[in-house]
């Protein structure tokens, strides 16, 4: 196996890479989002998911969809069907 590819079980977007980027176009600290934190509570309005969601389908998370990311906007359901299978 080459070091561009991945197996299987290793998520499309870590945790810290979703975080990570939440945190980047809310500038904030990613330390300031939990699980249980609602992203548009703290600010993050629909040109800016469809920001995101345009970078996470460019990294190969096909399941980013803005109803279904909108429909529970917490980030944890986020990291959860970012990554199912």
């Amino acid at each position: 196996m080459t070091q561009s590819e991945a197996p299987d079980s290793e998520p499309v977007l870590s945790r810290n890479q979703i975080v990570g980027d939440l945190a980047e176009i809310l500038d904030i600290s990613p330390d300031e989002l939990a699980d249980d934190t609602n992203v548009f509570d703290i600010g993050l309005d629909s040109v800016r998911l469809m920001s995101l969601i345009e970078r996470w389908r460019a990294r190969g998370a096909h399941r980013a969809d803005v109803v279904i990311l909108a429909g529970d906007p917490t980030v944890g359901a986020w990291v959860r069907e970012l990554n199912a299978p």
